[in-house]
């Protein structure tokens, strides 16, 4: 039966290096590996694939041209031009792209920024004059935004994405798509003279006040939003009723977008061809060139970089913000693993290689993304059929555009944005919550309406990392104690602790549940764990911007439940300007002995938070008048244990220059501790075997032989050192002990079944039959908060035992250099 002894050294940062050197080759295989995911499912690629990939295409290719089209006028820039920005990045995902169902290309909600971009490029001098044109505005804002997201997907920061939050981007996309319905009415209805670029509420209200002046546009748009929407609510109800002929009613349900094109433009044509009209009597598109007619190299111009580089970042951030929203939706729908940094990736190159096309920024889809998931798109090259679909379209239907209504269009546009507008139920559930998620949405939301959607995108970020950070500096945190099983326990009070009781509190531990002590079902029979003992739990990482406050709250525990070791001054005038209260019932108070510290739900805890601990433990000495043992919950942090054992809080060495702090248990930034043993594999060490043989007489001069008695309590759970010294002095009082015998009777006892003592370091060494418990190799270093509890209370019993502070003297034995300086103690 053995006790294992457990470390986790932090490593050195020398090995750390030379690690990272050694893995350098394969990360760097792995990485370019990586970048061409298309190598892990091309050479599966089969028939049936083929088949779902070539019937997603035919329909989402059905849909993509009256969106590239219409998508095109929202971006204030020729029809065309949608075109040829869902070419080149369809072609290119399948080498690049990790999602199956992403279509990439022209996007509203991006195309409605960039409208505004451009709206404000063509009231320049340059653009009137023609030293600018629209293509060379469309080539620069999809290379230098492509090139960003390109750089970003380069190094591996797709987890920027992770800082936009869910309300920040649902808000964004409803009050985007909102702002696009009202931007297409007056097209729709035909009202004339309505600037689309002022703020959306004004566009809706225009609209409205002059909707008598409605032309015969109207005719063409109405008709398609009453068969766009009729079609889906029929759809909607066959597919209830008939179940079985879903696909096919799924088909002709995404079909009604073409339909309404094909027909709008047939009826248009006629019109004009045979009216006869010099003019056509309703919008229609006009003269749409075939063919790549401005591909060709980008040519920067400084000056028009200068002009677009204040709307750039928000082009980025709502290129990123998109794309990751509609790739992460379904891959989670899906099943299957999206690599937001390849993706990014993916869609940089995309945009930059479209900018020889005379494309403007482009990006996953919401509305094609989902057609082309519920289509049956079996893999990514799906995407590279509409690709050719778009093709096709640029040299063989360009003359068919020319008569293809604007209102029609329009219509299209409105009603493919609607499902991106949240109804109230959206609005409740933020609520219900957190109000402060609710506030970003609506932020999000209503700025969009009000504003430049650049701003709309820029807030609520901001807020949302604004949220992150206030709630990050003001951690929850919770003052913990227990709940005892045991109905004869009941609950007492502090006054009722007697030693009997701190026995059978002891006893009664296993039984024992924590709570925090304004727990708000169990508050009222949640008890302090012991007089003299606080138990607390950070909740969040212990970091710069919140150690100060996180340790703040400790102390006002301390304070509020232990009184001040030292009397106050009888006079005023003598006591310190921060201490002027009387003494009153403060002094019924119990003195604080220990604190216990459950941190093993933080996994962060930098310099600032080590210093703010170590500041605490000189704070709480200071107050206390006595030494306080900190017995602490650790986790599996590499971080948080080098902190702890840099500040010293593993063997709680008194620092003799500095009274209350600890000496780093660490060697000037090594790995290993003062006494860690020099052994590899699986060695039995003792801790105290290097102490001198006169600590030992000094004990016993101390009365320290006595401890025996205290064997009567439970002392698995007590620090290393306390067990040791209490099994040595029952099996053997005298006053000296020799260390070579000693320490050799923990080496051949080492690691087989008699051994009681084992320390372990190397996971592939197992010799041991049988292990009765698994203890940290630090002794006030705990696997749980039981045996932290348990100690403290352990150790309590030993003090009040003994009036020469016992616990402190055993404590102290490696903390001391020599016989004098215990006695000090």
């Amino acid at each position: 039966m053995s006790i294992v002894y457990i470390d986790n050294p932090p490593p050195k940062y020398g090995h750390q290096l030379k690690n990272q050197i050694k893995k350098l080759p394969s990360e760097a295989r792995s990485y370019f590996k990586n970048m061409f995911p298309i190598m892990n499912w091309l050479h599966n690629y089969n028939l049936i694939w083929l088949s779902g990939d070539l019937t997603a295409a035919i329909t989402v290719g059905t849909l993509v041209i009256p969106q590239s089209l219409a998508y095109a006028k929202i971006a204030n820039l020729p029809p065309v031009f949608g075109l040829y920005t869902s070419f080149i990045g369809t072609l290119l995902y399948p080498l690049f792209g990790t999602s199956k169902d992403i279509s990439l290309g022209v996007s509203a909600i991006t195309c409605l920024l960039v409208g505004q971009v451009i709206g404000k490029f063509t009231a320049t001098e340059q653009y009137i004059s023609g030293a600018w044109t629209l293509a060379d505005a469309s080539i620069m804002l999809s290379l230098f935004s492509g090139f960003i997201v390109f750089a970003i997907g380069v190094f591996r920061l797709g987890a920027i994405y992770q800082f936009i939050c869910q309300p920040a981007i649902a808000g964004f996309m409803a009050g985007s798509g909102l702002t696009i319905v009202i931007n297409q009415f007056n097209k729709i209805f035909g009202v004339p003279n309505i600037n689309t670029s002022e703020a959306p509420y004004l566009v809706f209200g225009k609209t409205l006040i002059n909707l008598n002046h409605s032309t015969v546009d109207a005719a063409f748009g109405v008709a398609a939003l009453i068969y766009l929407y009729g079609v889906k609510y029929i759809s909607q109800r066959l597919m209830h009723k008939y179940p079985q002929h879903n696909r096919a009613i799924f088909f002709f349900n995404t079909s009604r977008g073409i339909v309404v094109l094909v027909f709008g433009t047939l009826l248009s044509f006629m019109i004009n061809h045979f009216g006869q009209f010099a003019v056509s009597p309703f919008k229609i598109i006009g003269d749409v060139p075939a063919g790549f007619n401005h591909m060709a190299v980008p040519v920067v111009k400084t000056d028009m970089l200068g002009f677009f580089s204040s709307d750039l970042p928000g082009i980025v951030v709502l290129l990123v913000m998109e794309h990751g929203a509609i790739a992460a939706s379904l891959g989670k729908v899906q099943d299957y693993k999206v690599d937001m940094s390849q993706e990014l990736f993916a869609n940089g190159l995309g945009n930059m290689l479209g900018a020889f096309f005379c494309s403007f920024p482009g990006t996953g889809a919401f509305a094609r993304s989902a057609v082309m998931s519920k289509s049956g798109a079996r893999t990514p090259l799906a995407s590279f059929f509409v690709g050719i679909i778009v093709v096709l379209a640029i040299y063989v239907f360009t003359p068919a555009f020319k008569y293809i209504p604007m209102a029609s269009l329009c219509a299209i546009i409105a009603h493919s944005v609607t499902d991106l507008i949240c109804g109230p139920t959206v609005w409740i559930k933020f609520w219900d919550l957190n109000p402060m998620e609710l506030l970003v949405f609506a932020c999000a939301y209503i700025i969009s309406l009000f504003t430049r959607i650049d701003i709309a995108v820029y807030v609520p970020v901001v807020l949302s990392v604004l949220v992150q950070l206030y709630r990050s500096a003001r951690p929850q945190y919770a003052v913990l104690g227990r709940v005892d099983l045991d109905p004869e326990l009941g609950r007492m009070t502090d006054e009722k602790l007697t030693k009997q009781h701190d026995k059978n509190a002891i006893d009664k531990l296993d039984n024992a549940l924590f709570f925090p002590q304004n727990h708000p079902t169990l508050g009222s029979h949640v008890q302090p764990i012991d007089a003299g003992i606080v138990c607390f739990q950070p909740q969040e990482n212990i970091i710069f911007q919140n150690a100060a406050f996180t340790f703040e709250k400790l102390l006002e525990e301390i304070e509020k439940s232990t009184r001040c070791g030292r009397l106050p001054a009888e006079k005023m005038g003598d006591r310190p300007w921060n201490n002027t209260e009387g003494v009153g019932k403060s002094q019924l108070k119990p003195l604080l002995h220990s604190v216990v510290i459950d941190l093993s739900g933080v996994h962060q805890m930098d310099y600032s938070g080590m210093e703010a601990m170590l500041d605490a433990a000189v704070s709480t000495e200071r107050y206390s008048g006595q030494h306080v043992h900190w017995y602490i919950v650790t986790g599996d942090s590499l971080a948080v244990r080098k902190s702890l054992l840099f500040a010293g809080f593993g063997n709680q060495r008194r620092d003799g220059k500095i009274p209350g702090r600890f000496l780093s248990d660490l060697k000037h930034g090594g790995e290993d501790g003062g006494h860690r043993p020099g052994v590899e594999g699986c060695r039995s060490f003792d801790p105290h075997a290097n102490q001198d043989s006169d600590d030992d007489a000094d004990e016993k001069k101390n009365g320290f032989d006595q401890v025996v008695v205290i064997e009567q309590v439970k002392l698995q759970h007590l620090p290393t050192f306390i067990q040791k010294t209490i099994g040595k002095h029952a099996k053997n009082s005298s006053s000296t002990i020799d260390k070579d015998q000693h320490a050799q009777k923990f080496t051949t006892a080492a690691c087989n079944d008699s051994a009681q003592w084992c320390y372990c370091n190397n996971p592939s060494f197992a010799p041991i039959t049988s292990i009765t418990a698994v203890h940290d190799r630090f002794p006030y270093f705990f696997r749980s908060l039981h045996e932290a509890v348990r100690a403290a209370l352990i150790g309590k019993a030993i003090s009040e035992s003994y009036p020469l502070d016992s616990i402190s003297v055993i404590s102290d034995r490696s903390e001391a250099t020599s016989p004098r300086e215990r006695n000090s103690v």
